[in-house]
């Protein structure tokens, strides 16, 4: 065979491979690199990036250090939403996100089954209230840096009641990373109320007291993994330790490591300005109670 039919027999032209190749090839890019430079490649490659069947699975991420802006990310988002025809399945949003983007997902993925969001911070609060009722099959939420509120979470668990995994990490702080109540039992008493089908709930760096453990073990009866890292208005001494260890196969208590935590670095930070403004409130306590019993000595 002469060289040139070798060279053209080894070199098969891209834009003849069969689609299912292409797609599996395509979906490896990622949904950013498909939207701006793979699709515009050859005519079967555009082909295939408009087929539905390529948009089960969308994970969009921003990132500052890129010229892309957060806008850019939503507009994505929405065409990659559009093109999966109702047929997404699992969505993961990154440090981006509105309520109106949360809104036009909803109302074009009724089959969703895995959603998440991360550092979306107070974008998606109070919205996922209304967004839940177009998931009915959802089955895994998972929820970091992103404050949602106990009436998401009552929506979310009268409307998913297939759930079965629900993780809400490091979503006490806001925006500058304070903890917004010191002790707060809202959230848990909403999953008790409203999540009892779960079996898996993890709740790293949350505000909730024995009370809301307690709520928690009651309402949710079938959990086997819980995860209370950083948890530390929880004491798992006495009566309440023993249910729990009797109750879950998989139970991660306060004080355990979070070295194998994704963003362990955020939940450190956020403690460490939680803990600044509490050792600054209790030595102003201290210096009142000295002032009080007269044992405080002005300096001229």
């Amino acid at each position: 065979m002469p060289n040139e039919e070798k060279l053209k027999a080894s070199t098969a032209r891209w834009d003849e491979l069969p689609a299912e190749i292409t797609t599996d090839i395509l979906q490896r890019l990622g949904t950013i690199d498909i939207v701006e430079s793979a699709q515009r490649v050859c005519s079967s490659w555009w082909k295939v990036c408009h087929d539905p069947a390529m948009w089960h699975v969308i994970h969009l991420k921003y990132e500052p250090a890129t010229d892309r802006m957060s806008r850019v990310l939503e507009k994505i988002c929405r065409i990659a939403v559009d093109r999966s025809q109702g047929q997404l399945l699992e969505l993961s949003i990154h440090n981006f996100g509105s309520r109106d983007l949360l809104n036009y997902i909803a109302e074009r993925a009724i089959q969703l089954r895995h959603l998440r969001l991360v550092k979306c911070f107070r974008n998606f609060a109070g919205g996922l209230a209304a967004a839940a009722k177009n998931f009915p099959l959802l089955e895994e939420l998972h929820i970091y840096c992103t404050f949602i509120t106990k009436e998401d979470i009552e929506s979310i668990g009268r409307s998913c009641s297939l759930l079965k995994s629900f993780i809400l990490n490091s979503s006490a702080y806001n925006e500058l990373g304070f903890r917004l109540p010191l002790e707060d039992e809202g959230q848990a008493l909403a999953i008790a109320r409203s999540m009892p089908e779960l079996r898996h709930l993890a709740l790293v760096d949350n505000a909730l007291t024995n009370v809301g453990l307690e709520a928690i073990l009651d309402g949710c009866p079938h959990l086997e993994s819980l995860d209370l890292r950083r948890c530390y208005n929880i004491d798992l001494e006495g009566d309440l330790g023993r249910r729990c260890r009797q109750q879950i196969v998989d139970l991660k208590q306060p004080c355990a490591s979070t070295d194998d935590y994704e963003f362990s670095s955020h939940a450190n930070a956020s403690h460490y300005f939680s803990s600044s403004r509490m050792m600054a409130t209790e030595t102003i306590v201290h210096l009142m109670m000295k002032m009080k019993a007269g044992n405080f000595i002005v300096m001229p």
